[in-house]
């Protein structure tokens, strides 16, 4: 008996403690199941990309698809590397939580950052992975848009049916990606929320100052580079939500990887060197260009999203879901 005395106390205890790891697991983790796509050059992207369906999600509701760009935070020529990170971020990133709060599936590619083509920024969509047009990572914007017609085939056998334009999301690197994305491609997108890009979004301009504006910069050139026409008109009417910590001090315009000498001389001289100048500037010159976007900052918060940010990211995107309705 005393045994038994002993034992039970242990195995309910056991019980309860599962029962809460379950409890944060399931409002921290996954929250509902992730599916690998394999690479399908046939259909038009060379690497894989993993797909999230809420369980929060009603399938007899039309939807949107949420999309993020991976970013692994570093250069690496191992693949592994790059894919699980995506896997991560899908599982447990800021846009797992937002796809939960919605009721979304989101897609997150495994796009390659490699150490031996150190200067493609592949996350940021930078200058450089727009003009790569061999190999795996040839010209992955089209790539990412040949993946959300694909994730819409495969949702759409499981029965669920999302609208055609995407919501786009991402912080830094892939915060930057969702930005030029969003530049490069208005028409497919319902709606952009990025933060921590650098105090500074491409700027839909051909030139400013003297200075031409060339891509990721501004717009002046990506007929040349990518074959694409800037739809200003388009571009203006995207719902778009970008955001900085005021403490964030998370600067890549010195680094030789994120921008060019040309470039960052382009930056300094028409937006500032300072992040603080360059945020307010660009606030500036998206409203002389009566573009629809939100600058958010806030207090106490450095390179990082928050609760806060979360919420109100979710709310942005809820919102727009609801003109749909």
């Amino acid at each position: 008996m005393k045994k038994k005395k002993l034992i039970m106390p242990a195995f309910f205890l056991c019980i309860f403690l599962f029962a809460a790891f379950f409890a944060v697991y399931r409002y921290v983790g996954v929250g509902g199941k992730i599916v690998k796509i394999e690479a399908n050059r046939d259909k038009g992207f060379y690497t894989e990309y993993y797909l999230f369906i809420p369980d929060t999600l009603n399938a007899a509701d039309q939807t949107f698809l949420l999309v993020e760009c991976n970013n692994t935070g570093s250069v690496d020529d191992n693949h592994k590397t790059h894919r699980d990170a995506a896997y991560n971020t899908i599982r447990f990133g800021q846009s797992n939580r937002i796809a939960r709060k919605l009721g979304v599936p989101l897609i997150i590619p495994c796009f390659d950052r490699p150490e031996t083509d150190w200067q493609m920024y592949t996350h940021a969509l930078d200058r450089d992975t727009l003009l790569c047009e061999n190999g795996a990572l040839s010209r992955i914007d089209r790539q990412l848009n040949s993946m959300i017609d694909d994730a819409r085939t495969v949702l759409r056998a499981k029965n669920i049916y999302v609208q055609d334009k995407v919501l786009l999301n991402g912080f830094s690197a892939s915060g930057s990606f969702a930005n030029r994305f969003a530049a490069l491609y208005p028409e497919r997108v319902a709606a952009v929320a990025a933060g921590g890009l650098n105090s500074m979004a491409i700027l839909p301009m051909d030139s400013l100052q003297g200075h031409e504006l060339i891509y990721p910069v501004g717009i002046s050139d990506i007929k040349q580079i990518a074959d694409l026409t800037f739809q200003l008109s388009a571009f203006a009417n995207v719902p778009q939500y970008y955001y900085m910590g005021a403490e964030d001090e998370n600067d890549s315009l010195p680094f030789d990887d994120a921008y060019s000498n040309l470039e960052r001389k382009i930056i300094t001289e028409v937006l500032g060197e300072d992040m603080k100048v360059r945020w307010e500037n660009c606030q500036k010159l998206y409203e002389s260009q009566s573009i629809e976007a939100q600058f958010h900052t806030f207090q106490g918060i450095g390179h990082e999203t928050s609760t806060e940010i979360d919420k109100d990211i979710t709310s942005f995107f809820a919102q727009v879901m609801d003109e749909y309705k």
